[in-house]
């Protein structure tokens, strides 16, 4: 019964791994993509050296703490809002839903019209609010900022979903105790909610902390990794080394790196949640 998901898994999960870790240690002919020969760490090396990948790097950890920083407490808020089932819940519901429906390629495509300096709705409605236009995607720091908005608009409805099942697990009882102690509302999320909401603190920070360290698709179609290389992350780094310069070695090298440092975060996320959890 369970042949059949265990051959997907070692198909499209492990293999690709092994035959990565593989490469990395290969060199390649350019034309013909063909493995030349082991070179060791040699990928590495050059790969380490280059400050074009240091700036992926930084940037890949840009995106990280932007996106986690806004997507959990933002989650959060809506996930308590439609726990509280006021009026105007459902359409809440539904709007975060449908963002989360879309493909990432065409969720950027429309993101892309809306950030456009001429013609985008977004710097329409600054006009006519008497503000002046942004750069969205012309300028650096606007650039990183307008796909970290189109990343969390897109993924902040799974990370909603879990935080909703976290607070609809919590027995009513709990909030009652509390709500007879005469405890606040704040205290009452502080000492209460958020210790029971840690299973799923843990599984949304997981989630995106890989998302934000894969990203390709948005940053291709809306800046293709401009301007000036100024968003170009550590999956983009690698995507350019295999098919804009013919280097799959270094491509490899690159990857098995990125898959290092997210396996280093995500670590270090669960040891401090852990911590925290204990005392």
């Amino acid at each position: 019964m369970l042949l059949p998901a265990l051959a997907g898994l070692v198909l499209f999960q492990f293999a690709p791994i092994v035959v990565g870790l593989l490469n990395s240690l290969q060199s390649f002919n350019p034309f013909t993509h063909r493995a030349s020969g082991w070179v060791g760490l040699n990928n590495f090396v050059e790969v380490l050296a280059e400050p074009s990948f240091h700036w992926a790097v930084l940037i890949t950890m840009v995106y990280v703490v932007l996106i986690l920083a806004i997507t959990i407490p933002l989650a959060l808020g809506l996930a308590t809002l439609l726990n509280s089932r006021r009026p105007g819940t459902t359409f809440v519901r539904a709007a975060v839903l449908g963002a989360l429906a879309a493909s990432e390629a065409v969720t950027a495509l429309v993101w892309n019209q809306m950030y456009d300096a001429s013609t985008g709705l977004l710097n329409a409605l600054l006009v006519t609010l008497h503000l002046p236009a942004q750069p969205f995607l012309i300028d650096a720091n606007h650039a990183v900022v307008s796909i970290v908005v189109m990343t969390v608009w897109k993924d902040v409805g799974l990370a909603m979903l879990m935080f909703l099942a976290g607070l609809q697990s919590v027995p009513g009882s709990v909030y009652e105790a509390a709500a007879l102690d005469g405890a606040s509302t704040w205290k009452v999320f502080q000492r209460i909610t958020l210790p029971l909401l840690r299973p799923s603190v843990i599984l949304v920070m997981f989630i995106a902390t890989v998302g934000a360290t894969r990203l390709v698709t948005p940053i291709l179609i809306l800046t293709q990794g401009g301007p000036g290389g100024s968003t170009t992350n550590m999956a983009l780094y690698s995507y350019n080394q295999a098919f804009s310069f013919n280097s799959p070695g270094h491509a490899a090298a690159s990857v098995v790196c990125m898959m290092l440092l997210l396996v280093a975060l995500t670590g270090g996320q669960a040891l401090l949640l852990r911590r925290r959890g204990g005392k």
